[in-house]
């Protein structure tokens, strides 16, 4: 997922193509060596066990920082 928007979007949701949880592997609002007070993001991961969306089977809410770039790769449980 990327945006370029200016402002944070919470709460967007957005189609996954598998059910399940979800981890977010890179979340460009995380500095190494630099302390970023308002870091957004999704807490490590989500859960795609929502409705069908954009044409896929599944859809999970996130939490998209501003000017961000986020990374999810399906957790092997």
């Amino acid at each position: 997922m990327c945006s370029l928007n200016e402002t944070t979007w919470y709460n967007y949701d957005i189609g996954f193509p598998r059910r399940g949880r979800w981890l977010e592997v890179f979340n460009s609002d995380l500095y190494d060596n630099w302390v970023n007070p308002l870091v957004a993001g999704n807490c490590g991961g989500v859960d795609a066990n929502g409705p069908p969306m954009h044409g896929l089977p599944n859809s999970a809410t996130l939490t998209i920082p501003a000017n961000g770039l986020l990374i999810f790769a399906k957790a092997h449980v």
